[in-house]
């Protein structure tokens, strides 16, 4: 049997694909891995995502307790002082900080639930002959006509089909927190620059702490694993985890999270939604309403067989990714109290020439 259309890859790329080709009634069929046990990072919801979940209806989702506006953010960047922002200047009102696993949950099972064939296996291989693509997976191969590469930043189609761009180095460290104080402390979000990178911290809804340390994989800070230790040399977070005895909960992990994009992002048959068109930089906070974004757009063009809307969507990829790649460089060209470190050197040497090279 040759499927239609397949949709390679979990999140919220592909379970935002899976869900909108199964409202068209067309039974996409779903290859992605079972989602693993435990915290998943990447909990910053942009505002700008919902209208989206309501274009899917899905923004219901977002009304489970498990999840919480972010109406205060905070940063120490550029100085030692902390400025705010407050949802309530925001026009498209707060972001949300949600529980990322639970919120693709619920974006699969709403799929599944509209029409998606959900297979719970990994993509091994992926070729094309005869305009028909062959998918080898744990199980029996399978065929589609035309595929979505939602394989994140490994993007097994999409590499092997055009050329991936790569700007930074950038990974993270993180690790959850847990206090035993009773008294719930103020919901806020944090980011703070420091000498060899940058951190993130944020409160989640059940009262643990998530905090992420990034910079660059190649510099030996990236390898250091005293997370907790060094967390309490920063200034704001560290004062934060004091005051409210957090401690920290789960052993650090590792992930990456550098800047790299597919050019072009579509092809004969397939096309590259999620992390594996575009993936940005955590500070920009656009990663999964990109992933909304794109699965939303392809899936209507593809849905319309509509080439010139699906060279539209490509030509808004590439677009996202210049106006990204300026914004990045501004933003981190207002940080200029460590000149002489290596993570900050290497972005204010591309402040004004955002540095891109396929990656290798």
């Amino acid at each position: 049997m040759i499927h239609d259309v397949a949709v390679l890859g979990g999140g919220i790329a592909g379970a935002t694909a899976a869900l909108r080709l199964a409202q068209a009634g067309l039974q996409p069929l779903w290859i992605a891995p079972p989602q693993g046990d435990g915290f998943k990072p990447g909990e910053h919801l942009s505002a700008a995502a919902l209208p989206l979940l309501k274009a899917l209806g899905s923004d219901a989702i977002l009304q489970s307790q498990v999840h919480r506006h972010a109406h205060s953010t905070y940063s120490a960047w550029g100085s030692h002082l902390l400025i705010e922002r407050n949802a309530i200047v925001q026009l498209e009102g707060p972001p949300t900080v949600l529980d990322r696993s639970a919120f693709e949950d619920a974006l699969t099972a709403l799929a599944i639930q509209t029409g998606a064939r959900r297979t719970y296996e990994t993509v091994r291989d992926v070729r094309i002959h005869e305009d028909t693509w062959h998918i080898g997976t744990n199980s029996d191969p399978v065929t589609a006509r035309f595929v979505f590469d939602a394989t994140g930043r490994t993007a097994v189609v999409a590499s092997k089909h055009a050329t991936r761009f790569q700007a930074d180095k950038l990974g993270c460290q993180y690790a959850l927190f847990k206090t035993t104080e009773t008294t719930a402390p103020r919901p806020v979000t944090l980011i703070e620059a420091e000498e060899r990178g940058w951190w993130y911290m944020s409160l989640l809804a059940n009262g643990q702490v998530v905090l992420n340390f990034y910079t660059d994989t190649d510099l030996s800070s990236f390898d250091n694993a005293e997370l907790e230790s060094h967390a309490h040399r920063t200034t704001a977070i560290a004062t934060y985890l004091t005051e409210h005895g957090y401690r920290m909960l789960s052993r650090p992990a590792r992930l990456t999270t550098n800047s790299t994009w597919i050019a072009p992002a579509i092809g004969p048959g397939w096309v590259a939604i999620g992390d594996a068109a575009a993936a940005f930089d955590p500070l920009s906070s656009h990663g999964m309403t990109t992933a909304l974004w794109s699965a939303i757009a392809a899936t209507d063009a593809f849905i319309a067989r509509d080439r010139q809307k699906m060279q539209e969507y490509a030509d808004s990829v590439a677009k996202g990714v210049r106006d990204y790649l300026s914004a990045r460089s501004a933003v981190y060209a207002r940080e200029t109290r460590w000149p002489n470190s290596p993570f900050w050197a290497r972005r204010h040497a591309t402040a004004h020439t955002p540095a891109a090279q396929p990656a290798g």
